[in-house]
């Protein structure tokens, strides 16, 4: 509701008498006298006109002023609305964009666990697999240790009968007092020639025939290659058993 000015009304008149209304109330003589001028005052219109257009005034002022707060009232609302409005907008745009990025990060984040956990098993089954093969070893290591101490043994017995039946062929010899020394002396060679070959013949390479037996088969622990045949063998040349491995003894 905007101001509305005052219009011009007959009634509304001055308070004071202009210059103008004094000489219109003077008749065509051109003087003016008092009761002319006193005529004039008559004329006049009454104050109250005036303080009712004021109250008027003033009403439409206080409205003018009400009007302008309500206003004054609605936009700042609409202002604050629309920047809330926005404010809403820009955090939703801001927590889309941090959510995004944190769920990339979250799902790189997974993946990687996933890929340490794949390796965790992997390395487990790794070293289970090493701990298998480990004590497997330690087993073949006590097997081929017993086998060569139960070989030790028997090579250890074979020598002591080597040994008492030399002892004996050389009491034989002794007893006998009808050959002479030279012929005794050739018969105790011969006959450690003899052993000697019995012997080297016992320990000899049951593939080639050329080298001493140093290699133990397994699993039936016969000392019957070299190491130069015991690689290419498959099976034992003594009984014909598969081999699964071998070891090698050192007589020294």
């Amino acid at each position: 509701m905007g101001f509305v000015s005052p219009h011009a009304d007959p009634c509304f008149l001055p308070l004071y008498n202009s210059p103008a209304a004094l000489a219109t109330a003077v008749s065509g003589s051109g003087r003016t006298t008092v009761n002319d001028v006193a005529v004039a005052g008559e004329r006049s219109p009454p104050l109250c006109l005036f303080g009712d257009e004021v109250g008027v005034f003033s009403e439409h002022l206080q409205q003018l002023t009400l009007d302008v707060d309500c206003l004054l009232r609605q936009h700042t609302e609409k202002v604050r609305v629309e920047v809330a409005e926005r404010w809403e907008r820009l955090i939703r745009r801001l927590l889309a964009a941090v959510e995004s990025g944190t769920v990339t990060r979250l799902e790189a984040k997974d993946e990687e666990i996933t890929r340490v956990r794949k390796l965790n098993c992997a390395l487990e089954e790794r070293v289970n697999s090493l701990y298998a093969e480990n004590q497997m070893w330690r087993e073949v290591a006590r097997s081929n240790e017993a086998a060569a101490r139960s070989l030790r043994t028997d090579l250890a017995q074979v020598l002591v009968a080597a040994r008492a039946r030399v002892d004996q062929l050389r009491a034989a010899a002794a007893d006998d007092a009808e050959s002479c020394c030279s012929g005794e002396v050739k018969w105790e060679e011969e006959e450690e020639e003899e052993l000697g070959g019995a012997e080297w013949r016992m320990r000899r390479c049951w593939r080639c025939r050329a080298r001493e037996a140093a290699v133990l088969l397994l699993p039936c622990r016969h000392l019957c290659l070299c190491a130069a045949c015991a690689p290419t063998a498959i099976a034992c040349p003594v009984c014909n058993c598969c081999k699964n491995g071998s070891v090698s003894v050192n007589f020294c």
